[in-house]
């Protein structure tokens, strides 16, 4: 049960991330085609804490990985 549990939010963690990114070109894109330096702000807040959270949901990650390997060569 907790592998399939564990196998979900894998999957599930690679398409927020996936989301994350495709939200932060939006961003970008509609930024730049108006852009005021309240805008330019926001925009660089959002990308600092979207910056933040794909790098620690990736290094969570990264930690499964090994992990699930080990398990399935051990079984």
């Amino acid at each position: 049960m907790r592998g399939v549990r564990r196998e979900m939010w894998t999957r599930f963690a690679s398409w927020i991330l996936l989301s994350l990114e495709f939200a932060l070109a939006a961003d970008i894109v509609r930024t730049a085609i108006a852009p005021t330096w309240e805008d330019i702000s926001k925009l660089a807040a959002i990308a600092v804490i979207r910056t933040a959270l794909n790098y620690f949901l990736e290094r969570d990650l990264e930690e499964i990985s090994p992990k699930e390997e080990a398990a399935r060569e051990h079984a």
